[in-house]
């Protein structure tokens, strides 16, 4: 049986289930609607490029057509014409024919490579006369037309059809039509990604407000568990209690003022950076970091730093210590049992600052967000390392506010590399 405050959470994790469930089937049903649209779309485009070339044929047809009865008409014989006096005979020459019907091709802007022959309509049909090569043609379009009153003879007209001519004069409408589907497959591919990219940012917002609440709550809870403590029970009686208890509460306020100023830092979009660059000692500020990281995480960790001794550059310190302070507290907090190692390599022009660690590692997919804003490693339902996905995009902002550039490599069970490079002298 479910106590009220399991009660409770059930219906929390129902809730975020049902949301989550919501979500993945509003994305889908976009997407679904997204490629929907555009098939039908290049559909629509396909039928009408289609239409227009079928159009372009029959206008073919027709101008072939027109030519081929101006040329029967005027290469018949004045004592033969179809109507007027009746044609017993052939009274046609497929030569005179020829006459005529190129000189009408030419001009009709039809004039195609064709063959021509008479077909005598018996019982099993023959041709009596023919003109051109018909094995020439590879796309051939057939016309025939009556030449008699009696129905006897057939003119029969095969010629080329200019399927490559008809295209080239259609492609700038057939590009336009391929340019416009790929204009809109690329906004809508564009708006689908950015609300996707929009979805997942509010999940990154949704999960800081909540690890930040967490973080932002338990300083508080200590400091006001010892100020009930110094008012309740009687802790002035005991001078050795009470700076115990005020030292608790100054720490933890400071833990505090330190978070607050941090997220303020880095959580204003357009905000600047103060920037101070004096001469700092890397050696000097590595070395107190290390040694304040174990007291930060409570955990025992082992440090083997290579670094000369003087190692200096231009560069504000109070940025520089954060940066190197969220890199080191990092690798401690996400390992079992810490090895921490810091490489410094000098270079005439520029500083190369090495800190791996034998963590947990990141996945591979994980890795190209690491910098962004908000974003931590998911990590399912587990919360052991508390965290609001601002330490990698301040190291981030800071290192570009110095001119250099930080990288990260990784892999799950080996641990993680990051490397950041400053100029000696950024000014």
């Amino acid at each position: 049986m479910l106590t009220p405050a399991g009660t409770w959470f059930y219906l929390l994790l129902l809730c975020q289930n049902t949301l989550n469930m919501s979500h993945r089937r509003y994305f889908r049903n976009i997407s679904i609607i997204v490629v929907s649209s555009l098939v039908a779309l290049a559909a629509v485009q396909l039928v009408w490029v289609w239409r227009m070339y079928d159009d372009s044929v029959a206008d073919f047809r027709r101008r072939v057509e027109s030519a081929m009865y101006k040329s029967i008409y005027k290469s018949f014989r004045m004592d033969a014409i179809p109507g007027l006096t009746d044609a017993t005979y052939i009274k046609m020459d497929l030569d005179d024919f020829a006459l005529y019907f190129e000189p009408n091709l030419l001009e009709l802007d039809a004039f195609q490579p064709y063959h021509a022959e008479i077909i005598f309509n018996d019982v099993k049909p023959r041709a009596m006369m023919s003109r051109g090569d018909k094995t020439a043609l590879k796309r051939p379009m057939t016309t025939e037309t009556v030449i008699d009153d009696e129905g006897d003879y057939t003119l029969r007209l095969s010629i080329e059809m200019p399927s490559e001519v008809l295209l080239g004069r259609m492609w700038g409408l057939i590009f336009s039509s391929v340019a416009i589907v790929l204009l809109i497959a690329a906004v809508l591919f564009y708006l689908v990604r950015t609300m996707y990219r929009q979805r997942t940012l509010e999940e990154m917002r949704r999960d800081f407000t909540h690890n930040i609440t967490h973080e932002l709550k338990t300083p508080i809870s200590v400091a006001v568990t010892a100020t009930d403590a110094l008012r309740n029970f009687s802790a002035d009686a005991d001078i050795e209690r009470r700076s115990r208890y005020l030292e608790i509460v100054e720490n933890q306020l400071t833990q505090l003022s330190t978070m607050v100023e941090h997220i303020l830092s880095v959580s204003v979009e357009g905000r600047e950076y103060r920037y101070n660059p004096t001469l700092i000692e890397i050696d000097r500020i590595i070395n107190q970091l290390a040694d304040s990281a174990e007291m930060n995480n409570g955990k025992k960790a082992e440090f083997r730093i290579s670094c000369p001794k003087g190692t200096a550059i231009m560069a504000d310190e109070f940025h520089i210590r954060n940066l190197l302070a969220t890199l080191i507290d990092n690798a401690v907090k996400y390992s079992d049992a810490p090895v921490v190692r810091i490489n410094v390599l000098e270079e005439p022009d520029r500083l190369s600052i090495i800190i791996k660690d034998n963590g947990r590692g990141i996945a591979k997919e994980h890795l190209p967000h690491v910098f962004e804003k908000f974003y931590r490693v998911p990590t399912g339902d587990i919360h052991a390392v508390r965290g609001y996905g601002l330490g990698l995009y301040y190291a981030k902002q800071v290192t570009e506010l110095h001119r250099g550039t930080i990288s990260m490599e990784s892999q799950p069970g080996k641990g993680t590399t990051v490397k950041v490079i400053l100029p000696k002298d950024e000014r």
